[in-house]
């Protein structure tokens, strides 16, 4: 019983990363050398998506420490357990913003989702696949109402644009209600 809860969780961790290239590989957890080539796979994940993470020089090069240690220690099969823990937990703390060795958070950790990303997330969470059409169809409804709104406040063309990052040109469309590839694009 005891192997299949450790298995599970390997699963789990292993498809967060994953998906479904690692389903049902529950039983190679009980493997090390198996086990090891998942988690260095992991490593090298962890080390490319903390190269693109925007932060400071120090901050980046002590997250890339602790991922390249995580990565070479998985790599050894019969690497130290508690080595990894710790490991893990420094890169973790790293990540929540903590650095020097002081008890201190120096960075601030935020988060944000990519328009990709959040179709992705309502399409997993069971949303139309058809969505983000509806969405930007709305937008350019939503963004000539702003648009009349402004105008109405006396604003000109060329501040609207300013405001609304969209060109003067789709800035007139909208208010003729002119629906634009352009605009669609913009939204």
């Amino acid at each position: 019983m005891m192997n299949d809860w450790w298995g599970m969780k390997f699963e789990m961790t292993v498809r967060l990363f994953f998906g479904d290239k690692a389903y049902q590989i529950a039983g190679q957890e009980r493997t090390a050398k198996y086990r090891a080539e998942w988690l260095a796979k992991i490593g090298k994940v962890l080390l490319k998506q903390i190269d693109e993470i925007d932060t400071t020089p120090r901050h980046k090069q002590m997250l890339m420490t602790e991922a390249e240690s995580f990565w070479k220690d998985v790599r050894l099969v019969k690497a130290d357990p508690w080595s990894l823990v710790y490991t893990l937990v420094r890169l973790c703390g790293r990540l929540l913003g903590y650095d020097f060795v002081r008890g201190v958070k120096v960075h601030t950790p935020t988060y944000y989702q990519t328009c990709e990303q959040y179709y992705s997330t309502a399409t997993i969470q069971g949303a139309e696949a058809l969505q983000s059409y509806y969405d930007k169809k709305d937008t350019i409804s939503i963004r000539r109402s702003i648009v009349e709104q402004l105008k109405e406040q006396g604003f000109s063309d060329f501040k609207i644009a300013l405001v609304l990052n969209i060109s003067e040109y789709e800035v007139k469309k909208l208010r003729k209600g002119i629906s634009s590839g352009t605009a669609e694009k913009q939204a």
